[in-house]
């Protein structure tokens, strides 16, 4: 077995190992670490924090091995300012016109507003982007197509809890399926760095909490209308970067299904 067919095995094998641990465990260990250390959103990263052990060890198996590997693999190497700028320019749609439609949302609180946005957003980022689409986009032969469509499969399915109307479900699922493939797009054409999609996803998921905008996903006219005016904002300034940096898009028609 090649070297980047193996790396294929172990990805999906501890992606697996972590999936069931999470599915079996992550509510008690939370409830328990909520419990000792008495915040909701301590509870919530620390709780995240230890589930991702199984895909840590997963990504220190991929070869090749090299420096900083952790932060390499993660995209956690990359420029910290770039994504929030990048985020907050991005969002601006949002922000301003929920701020013009809707009312403040009166209801939410600290703790809740920082564990859907914040910590989701992080959290979600390191597991779908960067671990599961990334590494396997990165280190084995699957292009970006093949890469992609398992990772947002299963994000748009992790999202369905949020209804049971039939038709909002089918709303929720094409808005999370299609946003998981523009946070990976993005990811890859900003040179795997995280904090693009991560201070992207962290702002949304805020602008939808902090104004009275929707109980799910799916939302209404207007709280898509500027939601998607953030979408074309995020796509223009990638495409802007990536013309003027001096390798251009990263996604081309070699690399969409498989790499050699």
């Amino acid at each position: 077995m090649n070297t980047k067919s193996l790396n294929l095995l172990v990805l999906f094998l501890f992606f697996g190992i972590y999936f069931i641990l999470d599915y079996l465990f992550f509510a008690i260990l939370q409830s328990m670490i909520i419990k000792y250390v008495q915040s909701r959103f301590l509870g919530h990263v620390l709780t995240y924090s230890i589930s991702l052990v199984p895909l840590l060890f997963g990504a220190m198996l991929l070869k090749p091995k090299g420096q900083n590997e952790f932060l390499e693999k993660f995209g956690l190497k990359g420029n910290f300012l770039q994504g929030l700028s990048f985020g907050i320019i991005a969002t601006l749609p949002m922000f301003l016109g929920y701020a013009f439609v809707f009312t403040l949302n009166r209801k939410i609180d600290a703790n809740a507003l920082l564990i859907n946005s914040v910590s989701s957003g992080f959290f979600e980022e390191m597991i779908f982007r960067a671990y599961f689409f990334g590494l396997v986009f990165r280190y084995t032969r699957l292009g970006f197509i093949p890469s992609i469509l398992a990772t947002s499969l299963l994000f748009a399915l992790l999202h369905l809890y949020q209804s049971q109307d039939l038709g909002e479900l089918v709303l929720i699922f094409g808005m999370t399926f299609f946003g998981s493939i523009l946070f990976s797009w993005l990811y890859a054409e900003w040179k795997f760095n995280l904090w693009i999609p991560v201070t992207l996803h962290v702002l949304m998921n805020s602008a939808w909490m902090i104004f009275d905008v929707s109980d799910n996903a799916a939302g209404n006219g207007w709280s898509n209308f500027f939601r998607f005016l953030t979408i074309i904002v995020a796509i223009i300034m990638t495409i802007v970067h990536s013309r003027k940096s001096n390798g251009g898009l990263q996604i081309e028609r070699k690399n969409l299904w498989l790499k050699d």
